[in-house]
């Protein structure tokens, strides 16, 4: 039975405690410190599931301040402040997996290929907190000459097909408003 009480957290299967979405990862750079994020799964572009880590206060807003400090170019502490508060709603890193078209291979609804070559921390991080598993298949992608693993993701889909053609829409609507045309490849 579902309660909606796992909200930052996955809602684990009969008697086993739940884990959070949450974790921090390597400085990304020398002068900034770990960075803290939760994991979001969401749909890919074959409508298939992704992970997109997003910035996290779960160990407090002031470990976003040298962020916003450094990404927002804030004047004052008070800026930066309130600059970190709204990086929580706010992607540290869109996509740490890749999409795999059904026609290279069917993957579950839980499973997602993670780019290993660009996000090896993320996702060094992600199987150590538990919150994806390796699954053992490994697909190649785009002009990779590595095969990336499959993992499976152990968080809720936070989205639909009809949220993503409905963001895909309004974003093709804002860019033709901007003077860009959209052209549909492929069909």
């Amino acid at each position: 039975k579902r309660t909606g009480q796992c909200k930052k957290k996955m809602c684990p299967r009969g008697k086993a405690t739940a884990k959070s979405l949450t974790l921090v990862l390597p400085a990304p750079e020398v002068d900034l410190p770990e960075v803290p994020v939760r994991a979001v799964r969401r749909m890919d572009g074959h409508g298939g599931s992704g992970l997109t880590l997003m910035y996290s206060d779960h160990i407090g807003i002031e470990r976003l301040i040298p962020f916003a400090e450094k990404y927002y170019s804030c004047d004052d502490e008070d800026e930066a402040r309130d600059t970190a508060k709204h990086m929580t709603k706010e992607a540290y890193e869109q996509h740490v997996t890749s999409p795999v078209s059904p026609d290279i291979m069917k993957l579950k609804p839980s499973e997602a290929c993670f780019n290993t070559n660009k996000y090896p921390d993320a996702v060094r991080a992600l199987l150590s907190n538990g919150i994806i598993t390796d699954t053992g298949k490994r697909v190649q992608i785009g002009l990779y000459p590595e095969k990336f693993p499959i993992c499976r993701i152990h968080a809720p889909q936070t989205d639909s097909r009809e949220d993503t053609q409905r963001q895909n829409n309004e974003r093709e609507q804002m860019m033709a408003n901007m003077g860009f045309t959209t052209f549909k490849m492929g069909g």
